[in-house]
């Protein structure tokens, strides 16, 4: 392994990845519009946190309850595993660019395969896969994608 080399490669930065997210958040947020539907909340899942393959949007299409119970609406607001639209594949650009990066960073990297810790260079690439994919969310958010005001957002 090649550590200049990979230090090097993981302090670049993941610019193709952001254009691909922003672009990919900003379609599929007009189609969910296109479709009627309004957004009280986007998440993008990116996968484990040692395992960022591809990404899938979670939607809280619902509107919040006019008179929650204590402490209800925050739940749903907040726990993505409770939202109701979940959408697979809408990705495409971005989960291919992950792989390519995923593929890169392999090359790059070796360790034994009985090493089941991340080592710093593991954590390195997972950081910059999910500050790119916030990124293009944020650019998403920034150029207008959810309107004003945005809903909650999260990675």
């Amino acid at each position: 392994m090649d550590e200049a080399a990979l230090r090097a490669w993981l302090a670049e930065p993941r610019t193709a990845l952001i254009a691909a997210v922003a672009e990919g958040v900003r379609a599929h947020v007009a189609s969910l519009r296109a479709e009627g539907r309004d957004i009280h909340g986007y998440a993008l899942l990116p996968g484990e946190y040692y395992d960022i393959n591809g990404l899938t949007a979670v939607v809280r299409t619902e509107a919040p309850p006019a008179a929650p119970e204590y402490g209800t609406e925050r739940f749903y607001r907040y726990c993505v595993d409770e939202w109701d639209r979940w959408e697979h594949s809408r990705f495409l650009t971005a989960d291919a660019i992950l792989a390519a990066l995923n593929e890169r960073f392999r090359s790059l990297h070796s360790k034994p395969d009985e090493f089941c810790v991340m080592d710093e260079f593991e954590i390195a690439h997972a950081d910059s896969l999910l500050d790119a994919v916030a990124s293009g969310l944020e650019a998403a958010r920034d150029a207008g994608a959810f309107g004003d005001p945005a809903p909650f957002l999260a990675v």
